[in-house]
């Protein structure tokens, strides 16, 4: 079952990163007034927050899906295809860009929600798993607050070096890494796709689990960070998969190890970083949620409805396509995984601060 993916042995982490990770800007929450025009939620763009993006078309009605990040994105992608295949059992669902504070904004927004408002919301790792210990002021309380209905990609995170660097190092596994890490005077340089991200998170719990040194170097993207790797001003990453693929299959990036417990049949031979790391299992997952003021009846048909979707062929070749495949995780068993990857992260969180005592 996916939920044992989040069982974490011999956690510890840098507090650092769990007091700063995704620092949150200084624009207002948005009110649900501002949201709710005419009796129907998101009514006319009038209403919408700024750096809200609708793509509804006009005159479409029922339910809407805020996405909590910039359009264009992975998850974007993911919920068009989901989308596109649920259309005729489910009907026309309009989907609401409200990126802000690392996905806080937008999720907030639905915690607030009533029963009486048609609204659905993408969450993912860092929304309902990492930023809630970071930040317990925040507006909404990732367990309380929502409905888990569906999960819908868990992808795993691969680290990843130039080929050329790695034959020039002999570095083809990861106790190879480690072993050219301990004969290093100074430590590699491991790019990331900002401070805090997961990718940044993951290379802090290599060095925690570890003890091996390495230095971060954060970009504003993961195209930026993947750049400065290829032309050699960056040592190794910890990307997500799909983004680092084709260059695997160029053979311009060596593959070292998956970060996640299982393999990816993406590729082929490559071990997870957990089998001489213990510990260390991290993944980038989307979820599909409503809120808690939904009644139990009406979450519960609309997570079947969706998981049927989930399950039509061209979303699971989607899926393939960015090592996102799993069995369908529907509603309760969806809400132990949240639960389970929400508690290891607050376990990370507890280890660090007894640390610092």
């Amino acid at each position: 079952m996916l939920h044992d993916l989040a069982a974490c042995r011999e956690p510890r982490l840098h507090s650092c990163v769990l007091r700063a990770l995704w620092e949150s800007d200084a624009r207002p929450q948005p009110t649900r007034r501002q949201l709710l025009q005419a009796g129907g939620l998101f009514a006319g763009l009038a209403a919408l927050p700024a750096g809200a993006q609708s793509t509804a078309a006009p005159g479409t009605h029922g339910l809407t899906l805020i996405i909590p990040f910039a359009p264009e994105g992975p998850a974007d992608r993911l919920m068009r295809q989901l989308l596109a295949a649920a259309g005729q059992e489910l009907g026309p669902v309009k989907i609401l860009h409200v990126p802000g504070e690392s996905g806080a904004k937008g999720t907030a927004m639905v915690a607030r929600a009533s029963a009486q408002d048609q609204v659905l919301l993408l969450g993912s790792v860092s929304t309902f798993a990492v930023k809630p210990w970071l930040q317990p002021q925040q507006s909404y309380d990732a367990l309380r607050d929502f409905h888990p209905l569906l999960l819908l990609s868990h992808m795993p995170n691969v680290l990843v070096m130039s080929s050329a660097q790695a034959r020039q190092w002999r570095i083809q596994s990861p106790l190879d890494l480690q072993r050219f890490l301990a004969r290093q005077r100074k430590p590699l340089r491991f790019a990331s796709s900002g401070t805090w991200g997961l990718g940044h998170l993951t290379g802090e719990m290599y060095q925690m689990l570890t003890r091996l040194p390495l230095q971060h170097l954060p970009f504003s993207g993961v195209q930026p960070a993947l750049s400065a790797l290829l032309e050699g001003s960056a040592d190794l990453m910890f990307d997500n998969l799909a983004s680092s693929l084709p260059h695997i299959r160029a053979g311009r990036l060596q593959a070292i190890a998956v970060t996640t417990s299982q393999p990816s049949p993406l590729l082929p031979g490559v071990p997870c970083l957990n089998e001489s790391i213990p510990g260390l299992d991290t993944a980038t997952w989307f979820g599909l949620f409503a809120p808690a003021s939904w009644g139990g009846d009406q979450a519960h048909k609309l997570a079947q409805g969706f998981a049927r979707a989930l399950q039509r062929q061209p979303v699971q070749d989607y899926l393939a396509t960015q090592g996102g495949q799993h069995p369908p995780v529907v509603h309760q068993e969806f809400a132990r995984f949240v639960q389970a990857e929400h508690g290891k992260y607050g376990q990370l969180a507890r280890n660090a601060q007894q640390g610092q005592a």
